[in-house]
């Protein structure tokens, strides 16, 4: 394989990693903000299919409680996806089948436990050991998937 292909197979997982390196950025005013609105869609979307009545429980009581679970769903989905990236990035380069579950591990590790140090530094958030194992979770679902369909693999893990 020529080198621009090895480079440019690369961009998604630099691409996700500047996309979850803005999200951290955000202060806790504008994180809170965005996973409300998302709470908001969603809730109102399960009032209007009736899977929840918000005129029992209300509203905002609905919004508040979908808040947490947005946010950690939206830690695992986003390092899932930077997961996957780096997974076939480091395929596609021809790491060995047996080192590419691994390297692809450890830099998912890596970044996140370098964007909880981040959010120490963003006003309105925190670090969190908890959100380090949500985070390697999304990404082991996905390094996990990808073992599974890739093709050079000899032996199950």
């Amino acid at each position: 394989m020529d080198k621009a292909k090895k480079i440019l197979i690369w961009i998604p997982a630099v691409i996700l990693a500047i996309v979850i390196f803005g999200f951290s950025g955000q202060n806790g005013e504008q994180s809170k903000g965005l996973s409300y609105k998302v709470a908001e869609v969603l809730v109102d979307g399960a009032d209007a299919l009736h899977l929840i009545d918000i005129k029992y429980i209300g509203r905002e009581h609905a919004i508040e409680q979908m808040q947490t679970p947005v946010r950690k769903i939206a830690h695992m989905t986003e390092y899932a996806l930077f997961a996957l990236s780096v997974y076939i990035a480091l395929a596609v380069d021809e790491i060995k089948w047996r080192w590419t579950k691994y390297a692809a591990f450890l830099i998912v590790v890596a970044y996140a436990c370098t964007d909880e140090l981040h959010q120490l530094f963003i006003s309105g958030r925190n670090g969190s050991v908890v959100d380090v194992l949500i985070d390697v979770t999304g990404g082991l679902i996905a390094i996990l998937i990808c073992m599974m369909c890739d093709k050079r693999r000899k032996v199950v893990i």
